[in-house]
């Protein structure tokens, strides 16, 4: 006989495997899984009929939950999937009756409450945005995860805000994705993440009970978006347009931006975000599937045998319910666009300053002609390359400028042995 599939929860409180003590007592597991704008939770609901809960086995917020589900003999018989929900600290503790029962509530940012809770006013100047998520995780003892591009910000001011908001603020300001996850603050380029390959197909089968709502809207979408910066000589407002078509063409939907960006690269993250993430509400699909470990939060599926609405999507909100009465797949998707990106213009490499010489210096003769003298009317002869001395300089008495250097030869690698032209050695 097979065995039938079944999906089973993994347990753990600071570090101690609990799945067997809580067996009798777990009534459902659900892990909701975010892509971007927020930490991903747990919560777990248990049978309380014996008010242990409310005694000696009562929870202390601030406790550590390790979660993860077992899928037993999924897709086929002996085959066995698991899915890592991470770490999670237990913020949330509620009792009730009748049937009497407790649910814990975790979420998956650091112990240390003020990274949510803690207002702080701070002004940061001359960073990117990698630098202001890496000194805010390592406050929290957190690791950072980061993909997205380098963008340097002038000044930013962190106004009595919480570093855990402020740093999504930051990340959305500037078109980049940020979510917690497993004691790690993740951060990357969603328009990266899109362009990946499709790692599951959903059809209309796919759905329980035909249960799904699709959406397709022309409100909120743009194809380009106006916004000014301030130049950095006379901070006059500069105003720029970025766009999938031309301003002007038919059929151009554009985004005026009222804020004002510090500089050129600035106002073009910050009008490409803004466009992006309105054009992400234009096509969405949601719905209870069949459970599929493989479609979480952050990935690319396929749409399939749902007319118009085929198409790739992205996978914004999984949640996954495991309970007594079966496991069940909650999705939020919308449909991979082509986004407005930038990329910034490489800056010019400085010039590098001359070097500077002295008499005395030993230089490496490039080879060419050494003259009688300083003038432009000496006469000149060929010479050998080869290591020599600085014997008289532009400054020197009499200089005719013509020839600055005065050189002699060291070895018997080059003949040099007289002034030469600028820039002919080093």
């Amino acid at each position: 006989m097979s065995n039938a599939r079944k999906a089973v929860p993994r347990l753990s409180f600071n570090g101690q495997n609990v799945s067997g003590k809580l067996e009798g007592y777990l009534e459902s597991v659900s892990y909701e899984d975010v892509a971007s704008g927020n930490s991903d939770n747990i919560d777990i609901t248990l049978q309380n009929i014996d008010m242990k809960w409310l005694n000696q086995w009562y929870p202390t917020k601030g406790d550590k939950i390790g979660g993860g589900i077992t899928f037993q003999d999924w897709n086929k018989e002996g085959e066995h999937l698991n899915l890592d929900c991470g770490t999670f600290i237990l913020d949330e503790v509620k009792f009730s009756g009748g049937p009497l029962k407790v649910s814990l509530g975790g979420v998956a940012i650091p112990a240390n409450e003020s990274f949510k809770i803690r207002e702080r006013t701070k002004t940061w100047k001359d960073v990117t945005i990698q630098n202001i998520a890496d000194e805010i995780a390592k406050r929290y003892g957190l690791s950072l995860s980061y993909s997205g591009p380098t963008i340097m910000i002038a000044s930013l001011e962190q106004s009595d805000k919480t570093d855990s908001a402020f740093l999504y603020d930051v990340c959305k300001k500037y078109g980049l994705s940020m979510k917690v996850f497993n004691s790690k603050i993740v951060i990357y380029d969603q328009t990266q993440q899109e362009k990946n390959a499709a790692v599951a197909t959903i059809s209309r089968g796919s759905f329980v009970g035909d249960e799904w709502n699709y959406t397709d809207s022309l409100e909120g979408t743009y194809t380009g978006a106006r916004i000014s910066y301030k130049s950095g000589q006379d901070n006059e407002e500069i105003s720029v347009y970025l766009g999938l078509k031309a301003e002007d063409a038919a059929g151009s939907r554009v985004l005026n931006i009222t804020e004002v960006a510090d500089n050129y690269d600035t106002a073009y993250y910050m009008a490409a975000a803004q466009v992006n993430q309105s054009n992400e509400k234009a096509t969405t699909i949601s719905g209870k599937i069949w459970p599929n470990p493989q479609i979480c939060a952050g990935i690319c599926v396929d749409i399939i045998g749902m007319g118009k609405a085929n198409g790739k999507y992205f996978v914004d909100k999984s949640t996954m319910e495991v309970s007594s009465s079966g496991t069940a797949q909650n999705v939020e998707l919308h449909k991979c666009q082509t986004r407005l990106t930038y990329t910034p213009k490489p800056k010019p490499k400085p010039k590098p300053e001359p070097k500077s010489y002295k008499v005395g210096d030993i230089v490496n003769f490039h080879g060419g002609t050494h003259y009688v003298s300083s003038y432009a009317n000496a006469k000149g002869y060929s010479a050998q390359a080869g290591k020599a001395k600085i014997t008289l300089g532009p400054d020197c008495t009499g200089n005719g400028k013509a020839h600055p250097w005065h050189l002699i030869h060291i070895d018997s690698s080059s003949n040099v042995y007289g002034w030469v032209d600028e820039g002919t050695f080093d």
